[in-house]
Formats: C-alpha cells, sequence, structure tokens
C-alpha cells in the first residue's frame, strides 16, 4: 500500500462527492433544515389534537328526561370547563360520531336518576369513536371528570351518615424514584434518552449509502472501475482511499444530523417533555455533562461503527453488478440498525447488562443509552469499543480479499 496513492484515490473521491449537489443537499444540508421541521409538524399536530379535547370538545347528552340530564352534566360533570352540549337520540348517535359533529356521547339510562337518588349503583354509557383521536381523547377527559364526580358523591354520602371519608383511602400510595440518587442527583429525559442513540445509529449505519452505491457500482457502470487498477495505484491503496472516502463522507454526515437533531428538540422543547422533566437546552446540556473519559469513549464507539460498516457498504457496492442493484443491497442495511435500536428504545438504562456490550450495532446504542441516562459503566464502553475494532476487522479483512479476486472486480 502506498499513502501517496491512497491520498489520490481519498482526495479524488471526496472532491467526486461534494462535487455532487445532491449527495451534500441530501445527506448534509438537508438534515439541518428537514429534522426540525419534522419535529415542528409532528408537534403541531399534536398540540391540534390536543386543543380539540380541550378546547373545541362536544358532547352529546341521550335521556329520556334530557332536561333533568342536561343540568346534571353541566353542573356536576363539565362544571365551568368549555365544553358544548348536544342533545341528540338513540338513532343519530352513531352517525354524528362518524362525521365528527360531536367527539363523545353520555348515553343515561331510563332510570338513572330514580336510582342515583335512591343510593343504587347506576350506569352510564360513554360513547366514542376511536378512530377518531379527538373522540378518543374526548372519552379519556370525560371518563376522569365521572371518575371524580363518583369520589365526590361517594364522600358526600358518608359525611351523611357521619362516617370519615378517610375510609375510602385507608392505603395511601406515595412514589420515590431513587434513579437520581443513583446518578448523584442527576435527572435523565427519557424522550431524550429513547430517541437520540437508535436515530444516531440508523444514521451511522445509512449515512454512507449513497457514496458507496457511486464509489464502485457507479464507476463500473461508467466503466471507469477497472481502469483504476491499470495506473500505479496498487488494489490495496484503492481500496483504502475509498474506504477513507466513504468514512469521512459518513461522519460529516452524522455530524450534520445531529445537528439538526438538536436543532428540533431546542425549537420544539414540549414536544420531548416528560412527566419528570421539561426538555430544553439547559436539559441537554445537564445530560451532555458527562466524564471525558465516558465521551470519549462514546466517540470511538460511534466512529468505529461507523468504519465497519463503511467497510459493509464497500463489500455490497463492489459485489453489485450495476448501481440499481447496490441500492437494493444497500438499502437492506437499515433494518438491523432497525430491529436493534427499537429493541432498545422501551429499555431503561439499568435493564441494560453487561453481556449486551458483545453484540455489534445493539452495543453501541445502549451505550449511548446509559451515559445519557447519567450511567457511567467504563467496563461496558470500553467492551462497546473493542468489539467494534473487532467488527471493523473482521470486515475489512473480507473487503481485501474480496478485492483479491479478479471475478468480483471485473464483471
Amino acid at each position: 500500500m502506498n499513502l501517496k496513492h491512497v491520498m489520490i484515490v481519498l482526495k479524488k473521491e471526496l472532491k467526486d462527492s461534494f462535487r455532487d449537489k445532491k449527495s451534500v443537499l441530501t445527506n448534509i444540508l438537508l438534515p439541518l433544515i428537514l429534522i426540525p421541521l419534522m419535529y415542528y409538524f409532528m408537534n403541531m399536530g399534536i398540540k391540534s389534537m390536543t386543543s380539540q379535547a380541550e378546547e373545541d370538545l362536544t358532547i352529546g347528552v341521550i335521556s329520556n328526561d334530557i332536561n333533568t340530564a342536561n343540568e346534571f352534566v353541566k353542573q356536576n360533570i363539565i362544571g365551568e370547563d368549555n365544553i358544548n352540549i348536544v342533545n341528540v337520540t338513540q338513532s343519530e348517535v352513531n352517525q354524528k360520531l362518524e362525521n365528527g359533529d360531536i367527539s363523545c356521547a353520555l348515553l343515561f339510562s331510563d332510570d338513572f336518576f330514580e336510582k342515583l337518588n335512591n343510593d343504587e349503583n347506576v350506569e352510564v354509557e360513554l360513547k366514542y369513536n376511536s378512530l377518531k383521536n379527538s373522540s378518543s381523547l374526548g372519552m379519556q377527559r370525560l371518563n376522569s371528570k365521572i371518575m371524580a364526580l363518583n369520589q365526590i358523591l361517594a364522600t358526600s354520602k358518608l359525611q351523611s351518615m357521619n362516617i370519615s371519608p378517610d375510609i375510602l383511602n385507608l392505603i395511601t400510595p406515595t412514589t420515590n424514584d431513587i434513579s437520581k440518587e443513583l446518578n448523584d442527583g442527576k435527572t435523565s429525559n427519557d424522550m431524550l434518552t429513547m430517541i437520540i442513540p437508535m436515530y444516531l445509529v440508523i444514521v451511522i449505519v445509512t449515512a454512507g449509502i449513497p457514496l458507496a452505491v457511486d464509489i464502485i457500482a457507479g464507476e463500473r457502470e461508467r466503466n471507469t472501475f477497472e481502469a483504476l487498477f491499470s495506473t500505479k495505484a496498487d488494489r490495496l491503496s484503492i481500496l483504502v482511499g475509498k474506504y477513507l472516502s466513504i468514512l469521512i463522507f459518513s461522519v460529516i454526515a452524522v455530524i450534520m444530523s445531529f445537528i439538526g437533531l438538536i436543532l428540533g428538540i431546542v425549537l420544539n422543547p414540549e414536544m420531548f417533555s416528560t412527566a419528570g422533566a421539561d426538555m430544553s437546552l439547559t436539559t441537554m446540556l445537564q445530560a451532555l455533562n458527562m466524564p471525558i473519559g465516558a465521551m470519549l469513549l462514546i466517540l470511538l464507539a460511534s466512529i468505529t461503527l461507523a468504519a465497519a460498516f463503511a467497510g459493509i457498504q464497500i463489500a455490497i457496492s463492489t459485489m453489485a453488478k450495476t448501481v440499481k442493484e447496490a441500492q437494493t443491497y444497500l438499502s437492506y442495511l437499515t433494518f438491523p440498525a432497525m430491529i436493534l435500536g427499537f429493541s432498545t428504545m422501551f429499555m431503561g438504562a439499568m435493564d441494560i447488562n453487561r453481556y449486551m456490550s458483545f453484540i455489534p450495532v445493539f452495543n453501541t446504542i445502549a451505550a449511548i443509552k446509559m451515559v445519557l441516562s447519567g450511567i457511567i459503566d467504563y467496563y461496558f464502553l470500553t467492551i462497546t469499543v473493542v468489539v467494534n475494532v473487532l467488527f471493523i476487522v473482521v470486515v475489512l479483512i473480507f473487503i481485501v480479499n474480496l478485492f483479491k479476486k479478479e471475478k468480483t472486480i471485473i464483471k
């Protein structure tokens, strides 16, 4: 291998890749625009659904004594909330729910008020349309109000019998989350630790695909690939130059995608808020406030994973006969990343065991998740880097042997 020849190939490939405006636009510039826009429109959709359930809620009331039912609903269920009441009949309620004229409906039985006055158990049917989000959210809101009313009525009845309402709450549960104590007072945001690791690894695995498709399969279609081997550069120098160009392009694409993700979170903080913590730039900086050693190991794990998949992408592009074939094969790389990513999405940081550090791809996602949660396990991080390096070695041995075969190079 000649370093001078490697640099010539590397410069040539990088110039070609950055000269291709489509690749630069789709892999470097678009993430900065599309990711914040994606979260913006998702946030707008969530706000729209929430406002329909909270501000524009219209309910139907069905009863044989409609005046009494309306008064009961206004005084005991709605209260001062801005909820509209529409009187509907049994025959038309389904149609109104389907059309969205009402979000949900309360169906009172014929003897509802008589039984209620006699302190007997009564039921009220809550009809809704689960195919409409606004109807489902409205049902949940109305159901919670009915449950609160039930508590009030029960308390009132006990007081009239000179019985303390405390009898309804003999056991009062209290919650105590020890994660803050275990992490030296640090808290983590669930949405942050759920999204960022999976997103980053998917980008790492797929970022170099556009360049990998063109770098070998594309050159083969243009009849320039075989011509490279007639130059002074040996096969290993050509391979290393092309490999490094994919790796550099992948790293740049990952960095730009990460910046786009950060912008999306910062511009739409309420979308990432959880019950335990509010998402903000300060929260993110606190979460990223990790030891230098852990930060370096996470960086190494990410880079080594990108290096391994850069080799896999070259191997697939080399074995493919056409650009279309290479695109088809390389598109399947997203599946293992997505499967392993989703497998950790709802996994708690302390649910991750040390043996998982030996599973490529999964180990990097898990390592990022742990560090963002404030759990610093240097054994896990070190093994993750070592496994990824071994992964690179195996991939490089494979592609070097692949480049030595004439039937693979010349097709």
